[in-house]
């Protein structure tokens, strides 16, 4: 009789062993999904806000060095219907062109064209994502401002004077 009361109890002791094993298992296993889950939206947070400068970023290089390879005289900025461009004057096979950069319809864009034709901005072709693009030249100082999802970045340039002449 001792020794079945003494293999119930191991048989019991074994059981209640089993079970607090499990519930210390799914206890770490819970823990270790929610801490997935924390990282994995802090991962998504970071990623949209990186890709986010990156567009911003990117857009500013693309319309800086475009800049840079004008001088003062072929670059102008200007208004149509309440959206604010840069135009570059380009000459080719003695025909004259402008390129036009700006904002329209959430997307930074750039149209090339001949000169004097109507400035049709659907025509553009999608460079990046931009919400807004103000654009200004005084003088030799061309200044530019891209916006997307509440991201300023503002440039400052001054232009190059012209190509120089052989005397």
């Amino acid at each position: 009789m001792f020794r079945n009361r003494l293999k119930t109890v191991k048989s019991n002791r074994s059981g209640m062993d089993t079970i607090f094993v499990m519930t210390v298992f799914l206890l770490f296993v819970c823990c270790l999904l929610a801490t997935v889950l924390a990282f994995t939206k802090v991962y998504k947070h970071l990623g949209s806000s990186i890709e986010q400068r990156f567009d911003t970023a990117t857009a500013q290089t693309l319309v800086l060095r475009k800049l840079m390879s004008y001088d003062c005289r072929a670059v102008d900025s200007g208004e149509y219907d309440g959206i604010e461009f840069f135009s570059f004057a380009d000459e080719f096979d003695g025909e004259e062109y402008t390129t036009y950069i700006y904002a329209y319809g959430g997307q930074l864009r750039e149209l090339f064209t001949e000169s004097g034709r109507t400035f049709a901005p659907d025509d553009g072709n999608i460079l990046f994502p931009a919400d807004s693009f103000s654009a200004s030249v005084d003088g030799d100082t061309a200044v530019f401002t891209i916006e997307y999802n509440g991201s300023f970045n503002t440039t400052h340039y001054y232009l190059r004077s012209g190509k120089a002449v052989a005397l």
